[in-house]
C-alpha cells in the first residue's frame, strides 16, 4: 500500500440531525459519564444497527477513540458503511481470510492491517476502529518488525532498484511488464512502477543510477507519468512474515490511551473466537480469546 502527500479539498460529510438528538439523550450522557469514570459497563436492548449508532454517539460525545468488536467479517464491513453514512471517521481492521500456514493471502488485507498499526503507533486518532473478533486474535508486528515492513521514499533518496524489486516480490507484489492491476510492479531501465493494493494510485520512481530523481503518479491507461509526488510510503508483508517465529502484539495494546472498547454480543464473540482458535490451533501469531479479552 502506498500513501502520498497531496492537497485536495473534499466536502465534509454531515451527520444526520437525529444523531445529535441521540447524543444528547440522558441515557447516552450517563453512559459517557461511566466511560469517563473507567471500568466496564453494559448496554442492553440494542438491536440491528443500534450498536453502531451507540459507538458513533460515544465517539461524538467523548471524543475518545472507539474499538468496536463484532463477531463476523460481514458485520464489520456493514458497520464501516453505516458509520460513513453517520459522518463518523472509522477504519476497518480486517482479518486475514486464510488460515495461518497456508501459502496465499490478500496483500490488500495485510497492508490495511499494517497501515492501521503503523498509524496508531504514530499517534493517529482513528476515530472508530471496527474489528471482527478473528482480526483481533491475529497479532500485529512489534515496532521493530513493523519498521522493517515500511518503506518511505522521497526524491533524492538512494534506492537500489534490484533490492527494492526483491523486497516488493517478497512482500507479495507480482512482477509484470507494465502495472495494470493492484499488487503489480514493473522495472524498465531506470524506471520502477508500483501499483499498490487498496484502490490507491500507482506510482513511478524515476531513477538516475541508485538516486530517486522524481516521483510521479502513473496513468494506467497510457502508462505515462502523471502528477508529481513529494513522497510515497510502501507497506507490504508476506503471510510468512506475519505468522513467523517473532512475537506479535494485540491491536488493543496499540490503541490510543483512553480508548473505549465496545464488545457487541459478548457470548457470540466468544463462540466465534473459540471456533476460529480451534481451526488455527498451534499458530504462533494467533492469540486465544482469553488473551484478547484481557487486552481489552
Amino acid at each position: 500500500m502506498v500513501t502520498s502527500e497531496r492537497s485536495a479539498s473534499e466536502a465534509t460529510p454531515r451527520a444526520p440531525a437525529w444523531l445529535d438528538v441521540i447524543i444528547e439523550d440522558p441515557a447516552i450522557a450517563r453512559l459517557a459519564s461511566l466511560v469517563d469514570e473507567g471500568g466496564a459497563s453494559t448496554a442492553r436492548g440494542l438491536a440491528g444497527s443500534m450498536a453502531v449508532v451507540l459507538a458513533a454517539a460515544l465517539r461524538r460525545r467523548t471524543r475518545r477513540a472507539v474499538l468496536l468488536v463484532v463477531a463476523h467479517l460481514d458485520e464489520a464491513e456493514e458497520a464501516i458503511d453505516e458509520l460513513a453514512d453517520l459522518a463518523v471517521p472509522a477504519r476497518l481492521f480486517p482479518a486475514l481470510e486464510v488460515l495461518p500456514g497456508e501459502s496465499t493471502t490478500s496483500l490488500e488485507l495485510l497492508s490495511s492491517r499494517l497501515t492501521l498499526a503503523r498509524d496508531l503507533r504514530l499517534g493517529a486518532d482513528p476515530g472508530i476502529v471496527v474489528a471482527p473478533i478473528a482480526a483481533l486474535m491475529q497479532g500485529v508486528p512489534t515496532p521493530t518488525r513493523l519498521a522493517r515492513m515500511l518503506r518511505t521514499i522521497r526524491p533524492g533518496d538512494r534506492v537500489d532498484p534490484a533490492e527494492l524489486a526483491a523486497w516488493l516480490a517478497d512482500a507479495g507484489y507480482r512482477r509484470a511488464t507494465a502495472v495494470e492491476s493492484p499488487g503489480e510492479f514493473a522495472v524498465r531501465g531506470g524506471i520502477l512502477d508500483v501499483f499498490p493494493p487498496g484502490g490507491l494510485t500507482p506510482f513511478r520512481l524515476d531513477l538516475f543510477g541508485d538516486s530517486v530523481e522524481r516521483l510521479f503518479e502513473v496513468d494506467v491507461a497510457t502508462q505515462a507519468s502523471d502528477r508529481r509526488l513529494d513522497r510515497v510510503e510502501v507497506v507490504g508483508a508476506s503471510l510468512e512474515s506475519i505468522a513467523g517465529d517473532e512475537a506479535t502484539v494485540l491491536l488493543p495494546e496499540v490503541m490510543p490511551e483512553g480508548s473505549v472498547a465496545m464488545l457487541v454480543e459478548l457470548s457470540e464473540l466468544v463462540e466465534q473466537g473459540r471456533g476460529y482458535y480451534e481451526r488455527v490451533s498451534g499458530a504462533r501469531s494467533v492469540h486465544g480469546p482469553p488473551a484478547v479479552l484481557k487486552s481489552i
